[in-house]
């Protein structure tokens, strides 16, 4: 079918009046400082102003200051449920393994909140938006500084803000 003959007569524009278009998203494959018709992962994070990408950029800061802090309470979770689960072995063998599948499945659980958090923050830096990367990375700065302490002891991998 040729679809270059195609009148845009016949295409349903539906309720918009003419000449009233409403601005769409850009789609950047390469990288840009430009901040105009910038979605963020949703349709609804539609960014048109400068005020809104403002926001938009502090937003991104926090929520990977967030991602940092989730991995600190998960952590923080899994080293205090290891040490009450050594002390349950010692005190009652018949029950380590209900304890130990119930632990695993919280652990799989705040595993799976982790990798779907680091996943969105990807997409925000997939924008190719110089902006909202350097956000991203600003985020997870601070979120590092904040919380890396009880981090220490893990492996670098696993300090990193890493998408998977």
């Amino acid at each position: 079918m040729d679809h270059s003959k195609m009148n845009h007569a016949m295409m349903d524009h539906g309720d918009m009046p003419q000449g009233d278009h409403e601005s769409s998203c850009s789609m950047n494959m390469l990288f840009t400082w430009s901040y105009k018709d910038t979605c963020v992962v949703f349709n609804w994070w539609h960014i048109r102003t400068r005020l809104q990408f403002i926001i938009s950029c502090l937003i991104v800061v926090g929520l990977a200051t967030y991602y940092e802090y989730l991995k600190f309470r998960f952590v923080k979770y899994a080293s205090e449920t290891t040490a009450s689960n050594r002390v349950s072995t010692t005190t009652n063998g018949s029950g380590v393994s209900q304890i130990a599948r119930r632990e695993k499945f919280y652990r799989t659980i705040h595993y799976g909140i982790q990798v779907g958090f680091s996943f969105m923050l990807m997409l925000v830096f997939m924008t190719y938006n110089g902006w909202l990367m350097l956000a991203v990375v600003v985020g997870a700065a601070l979120g590092y500084y904040r919380w890396n302490d009880s981090l220490v002891s893990l492996p670098m991998e696993q300090r990193s803000l890493a998408c998977h």
